[in-house]
């Protein structure tokens, strides 16, 4: 039993790499605090009731504005977007949602939801809750949360204004499973690991196949949509610009966008380019390049 702790080590080191460099961390509730503390507006932190679901989000902005639902990862929670909940401009111009997924958080924490349209399904009661009734929505997922982000506006296309699939995992064909997630599976590893870790793993495993599933539904985005994926992720493959490209036949003038110099965390390295996107404000080319080459299979 003497390995344990070192394998818990390899473990957490290569869990804390994989985790996007997003805030796979937990934040705490003084954390949380501390970090609003000097700051005119701090988001309002609400539970919503759905079925057996309690579903913990973060709320901030106009409440006249139309609404921007964020969708984090696998880790992750509300505050994975705390760049954009607290950039003033965005607030001043979005009713801003982000919410803890089933699983994360304080959204049951530890339970596994795999499936993605049941992710979907306690996103709409979410919605339903604060949209102003015949007002089309903005949604954004990042990585895990980009298909959950697709699904919502597959099952919801009048509602849906625009769609961001940021550093997005799409493609079932070139969705990867690494060597530590199969450790991970193991009883003797995963009683040491963080429950969200668990809850991810098990996301994981199910990834393609809930892929597989949306494959034949990408044809019912109508909506404006932007694809934005770093150069340097080795997370999410870049091919799944070109398998973007190739399914959102109906998607009205879709943009993609490769970033240079970044990694699967864009939402952190490069926000910059997130909120020019958000607002319409001309990005400089030498900030992306993309040549769309389908060279990947389905």
């Amino acid at each position: 039993m003497k390995f344990l702790p070192s394998l818990f080590f390899v473990l957490f080191i290569a869990f804390a790499t994989a985790s996007c460099k997003l805030p796979a961390y937990v934040l705490s509730d003084k954390q949380i605090d501390d970090h609003y503390k000097n700051r005119k507006t701090k988001p309002k932190l609400k539970y919503l009731d759905y079925k057996s679901y309690h579903i913990y989000h973060a709320i901030v902005g106009d409440s006249t504005k139309p609404i921007l639902l964020y969708i984090h990862g696998a880790p992750g929670a509300w505050y994975s977007s705390m760049r954009l909940l607290d950039d003033t401009v965005l607030q001043k111009n979005f009713r801003m949602i982000s919410v803890d997924r089933v699983g994360f958080g304080k959204s049951n924490y530890g339970l596994a939801v795999t499936s993605i349209e049941l992710h979907v399904r306690y996103l709409e009661k979410l919605i339903n809750e604060y949209n102003i009734p015949g007002h089309k929505i903005y949604v954004m997922g990042s990585s895990y949360g980009a298909p959950i982000a697709a699904a919502f506006a597959m099952y919801n296309p009048t509602l849906v204004q625009e769609l961001y699939l940021i550093s997005p995992v799409l493609n079932p064909a070139t969705e990867k499973i690494f060597w530590f997630s199969y450790m991970a599976k193991l009883s003797l590893v995963n009683m040491w690991l963080p429950p969200s870790w668990n809850v991810a793993t098990d996301e994981k495993f199910a990834h393609r196949r809930e892929l597989r599933k949306l494959k034949p539904l990408w044809k019912q985005i109508t909506n404006k949509t932007y694809v934005i994926m770093g150069q340097k992720d080795w997370i999410a493959d870049t091919s799944n610009l070109s398998f973007a490209k190739r399914m959102l036949i109906n998607a009205d003038h879709p943009e993609f966008y490769l970033l240079p110099n970044v990694g699967h965390g864009i939402i952190f390295q490069r926000s910059d380019v997130v909120k020019s996107l958000l607002l319409k404000k001309e990005i400089e080319e030498k900030q992306f390049s993309f040549a769309a080459s389908p060279t990947s299979p389905d």
